[in-house]
């Protein structure tokens, strides 16, 4: 555990007892106001899922602590500022960024070298973080983003207690789902989870950073059975995302004269297996008239475009491209099913913007889609063959489009499950985890003080009891 120095935790244990806080009492209890450092290489309002992440969690703490968040970005420190004054925390939630570098802003082009451009980025936050705790020192670090446990920072090394997480990513692609895409990205998948079993097992650097910590959080269930060997102990489990809109009023009943409207959403990704749901439209019976809108961009587009022409279905489909944020929500409204393919993702917001929606979840059941869907607001569909995954994603639509009351209790029980992911909800167990890892290495410290101090008092115990000691 790299804690605060014994000697500075003590110090401050004894500046609590002597100094009182506001309330008279310990400053550095559970509950009062402390120093802390966020380290969010991805932050912003509105960007993306792992912007939105760093922005929550940054306006999370600042409820109670006051908060420095090295970000990178540079170009949003004003946006930053001003979203910082909008919500009335200017005098506790700064934001400093932390520039790339030459070599890092090069290296960042690329997707193959971005992770070298991101460990560049936070060995110039661990200098920016080391200038800032000099003049004046933190009471905790918490790296939010990314998500992804495969680049830990060295947030830990500045010698305060420290948190991480939630962090996901170390799920591995269903070796069975190789053949849904080309060679390329078979191969890709095949070294990301060699990388990944690697980094898990051997990663000096990932393993060092979960001992350390005072707090780990895993994103899913998945992820937590993957760090516990790290850990050697079990840890809190929150999804690393959540809703950043309202849960929309029950939906109206469908309309039997109406196509039955399927929505996917993502990165027109490899990974993202979206043939599976194309290679089952086809197997559904002829009462099912249905239509899909694909929401997203990426480089399988023209491939996946391909796939529906050559199986007869690219009639019935609509590909909308990645509008802003805020213009892809009424999608889902609009949607009688969300279809949900991803053989590998952390989790999916997605799935969250469908339950808040009140739209019924067709998806695969593994990795964190598992822990978000329930049978009360999806159907789960088996990972284990491809073929079964097809026919189960059939199944699933056509049970839905002629069952119109399994429809409405799924539509219901949707947006029931999507008051577990308000990130309101989340501010209580950020700060937890903040009291927790505090409480630890106090603990830590005091534990070891008196480890430290045993000895000289059992000598001096021996020399005070002896009949006859020596003199001089």
């Amino acid at each position: 555990m790299t804690a605060l120095s014994q000697a500075e935790l003590l110090r401050k244990s004894a500046d609590a007892t002597t100094a009182p806080g506001p309330s008279g009492d310990d400053p550095h209890r559970a509950g009062e106001r402390r120093h802390v450092l966020q380290i969010a290489y991805a932050c912003h309002p509105e960007q993306s899922m792992e912007t939105r992440i760093g922005w929550r969690r940054a306006l999370a703490a600042a409820t109670r602590h006051e908060v420095t968040v090295l970000h990178g970005g540079p170009e949003h420190s004003e946006l930053l500022a001003e979203a910082t004054e909008k919500h009335g925390l200017s005098d506790r939630l700064r934001f400093v960024a932390v520039e790339p570098g030459p070599l890092g802003g090069l290296l960042n082009q690329s997707a193959t070298t971005f992770y070298l451009s991101y460990r560049l980025w936070h060995r110039t936050a661990l200098q920016t973080a080391k200038r800032l705790h000099a003049e004046r020192a933190f009471d905790l670090v918490h790296q939010t983003t990314f998500c992804g446990f495969r680049e830990p920072g060295h947030g830990w090394k500045l010698g305060a207690p420290f948190v991480w997480g939630p962090i996901g990513g170390t799920q591995a692609y269903p070796l069975a789902y190789l053949g849904q895409m080309g060679p390329r990205c078979a191969w890709i998948e095949l070294c990301r989870n060699a990388i990944n079993w690697w980094q898990l097992r051997l990663g000096r650097r990932v393993r060092r950073a979960a001992r350390e910590a005072e707090v780990v959080v895993a994103a899913t269930q998945q992820a937590a059975r993957d760090i516990r060997p790290l850990r050697g102990a079990d840890m809190p489990v929150q999804l690393e995302t959540a809703l950043d809109t309202p849960i929309l009023e029950p939906k109206p009943p469908r309309s039997a004269s109406e196509p039955f409207k399927i929505l996917w959403a993502g990165r027109l990704r490899s990974w993202k297996t979206l043939p599976l749901l194309l290679k089952a439209l086809p197997l559904l019976p002829a009462d099912v008239d249905w239509r899909l809108r694909v929401l997203g961009v990426g480089s399988s587009e023209r491939a996946w475009r391909r796939v529906a022409e050559r199986l007869g279905v690219a009639d019935r489909i609509e590909w909308l491209g990645w509008p802003e944020y805020r213009e892809t929500l009424p999608h889902y409204r609009e949607a009688d099913a969300f279809a949900f393919t991803s053989m590998r993702d952390t989790s999916g917001t997605g799935l969250l913007e469908a339950l808040a929606a009140g739209t019924p979840i067709v998806g695969v059941d593994h990795q964190g889609a598992a822990d978000i869907m329930t049978t009360q607001c999806a159907t789960p569909v088996p990972v284990g063959r491809p073929q079964d995954t097809i026919r189960g994603f059939a199944t699933a639509i056509t049970r839905l489009a002629r069952d119109p009351d399994e429809w409405r209790r799924l539509s219901e029980g949707a947006r029931a499950r999507a008051e577990s992911y308000r990130w309101d909800d989340q501010t209580s167990l950020l700060l937890d985890w903040y009291d927790q890892a505090w409480r630890r290495a106090s603990s830590s410290a005091a534990a070891a003080q008196r480890a430290s101090t045993a000895p000289n008092q059992d000598k001096l115990a021996s020399i005070t009891s002896s009949p006859h000691p020596s003199v001089g």
